[in-house]
C-alpha cells in the first residue's frame, strides 16, 4: 500500500486524474443502477443484479492502493492510517469513513479530520492539528489551545515556552466548563495581542472573574488588566512604559483596569 504524507495542501495536481477516473467509476455504477432499475421490473433479472453489485463492492479494481495524509506535523502519517485500521486491499466501498474520522478525532493533536474517497482506490485523509497557545498545571503540565481546550499533558523535551495559566481551579478545567473556556479563550487571544506588540508573557493570572493580570518576559512587573477593551489598555500602558523606559525596575504594578489612566505602583527606594 503507497502512503503519501502531504505537509502542504497539493489537491490542484490531484483533480486532473480525478476526472478520467471518475469516468470509469461512472460507467460502472451506471450499469450497476441499470440492471438494479431492471430488477424491479423484471424478476429474472435478480442474478445480473446481484453479480453486478458483487462485482462493485468485491472487485480488486476498488482495492485500496494509496493512503494520502494531509497536514499533519506532530502525528506521522503512518501513525494516522495504524489509528484509521486501513489495510492494502481492502475494498474501498467498505470503508467507514465516519467510523475513521472518530478514531483518528481522539489523538489529542487532532483538532479536525476528514476522510474521503477517491476512486478507484485512494483514501485521502486531511489533519488539522491542534496549536498549543498556553500551558496550565493541573498536577501535571498541560497544552491548551486557541479555542481553551486542554488537550494534552506536555511530554519530556516538548516546547514548553508558553504563557502560564495561573488562578483557574482544577475542578472546572477537568469539567470542562464552558464559561471557564470562554476566559481562557479571551486571555489567550490578549497573550496573542501583546506578542504582536512584542510583549511576550511569561503568565497569564485569572486573579478574579473580571480580572486578569499578566507579567512580561521583558521585566518583573504585574500589568492588571482588568477585562476587555485590550487595544485602548495597551495604548495606555505603552505611553507609561515610554516614559519609564530604562527604569521600569523601579514599576511594581501597572493598573489598567481605570477608565482613561494608568495607575502605577513603584518600589520604596532602598535607604
Amino acid at each position: 500500500m503507497q502512503l503519501k504524507v502531504y505537509r502542504k495542501d497539493n489537491r490542484k495536481k490531484d483533480r486532473q486524474r480525478w476526472w478520467w477516473r471518475a469516468l470509469r467509476v461512472g460507467g460502472l455504477v451506471c450499469l450497476a443502477l441499470l440492471i438494479v432499475a431492471a430488477y424491479r421490473l423484471s424478476g429474472p433479472l435478480v442474478l445480473a443484479a446481484a453479480s453486478v453489485r458483487d462485482f462493485v463492492l468485491e472487485s480488486s479494481y476498488f482495492s485500496v492502493r494509496e493512503i494520502q495524509v494531509r497536514g499533519g506535523d506532530k502525528v506521522s502519517g503512518n501513525e494516522i492510517v495504524n489509528i484509521a485500521g486501513l489495510r492494502q486491499g481492502m475494498s474501498i466501498w467498505k470503508t467507514d469513513l465516519a467510523g475513521i474520522e472518530e478514531k483518528i478525532a481522539h489523538h489529542p493533536w487532532v483538532r479536525r479530520v476528514v476522510v474521503r474517497r477517491e476512486f478507484p482506490g485512494r483514501i485521502i485523509i486531511d489533519v488539522e492539528e491542534r496549536t498549543p497557545k498556553a500551558i496550565i498545571a493541573i498536577r501535571k503540565l498541560y497544552y491548551v489551545d486557541a479555542d481553551g481546550v486542554v488537550f494534552k499533558e506536555v511530554d519530556t523535551g516538548e516546547n514548553v515556552k508558553f504563557p502560564m495559566l495561573t488562578g483557574l481551579r482544577a475542578e472546572d478545567i477537568m469539567a470542562a466548563n464552558p464559561a471557564v473556556r470562554r476566559r481562557i479563550r479571551d486571555a489567550i487571544r490578549l497573550a496573542e495581542m501583546m506578542a504582536q506588540r512584542s510583549h511576550s508573557l511569561s503568565e497569564i493570572h485569572f486573579d478574579a472573574p473580571d480580572r486578569l493580570v499578566v507579567y512580561t518576559t521583558a521585566y518583573p512587573v504585574a500589568l492588571n488588566m482588568g477585562w476587555g477593551e485590550w487595544d485602548e489598555k495597551l495604548a495606555r500602558m505603552e505611553r507609561l512604559l515610554e516614559v519609564w523606559k530604562g527604569h521600569e525596575e523601579r514599576l511594581v504594578l501597572l493598573d489598567m483596569s481605570f477608565r482613561d489612566q494608568v495607575v502605577a505602583r513603584l518600589r520604596r527606594a532602598q535607604p
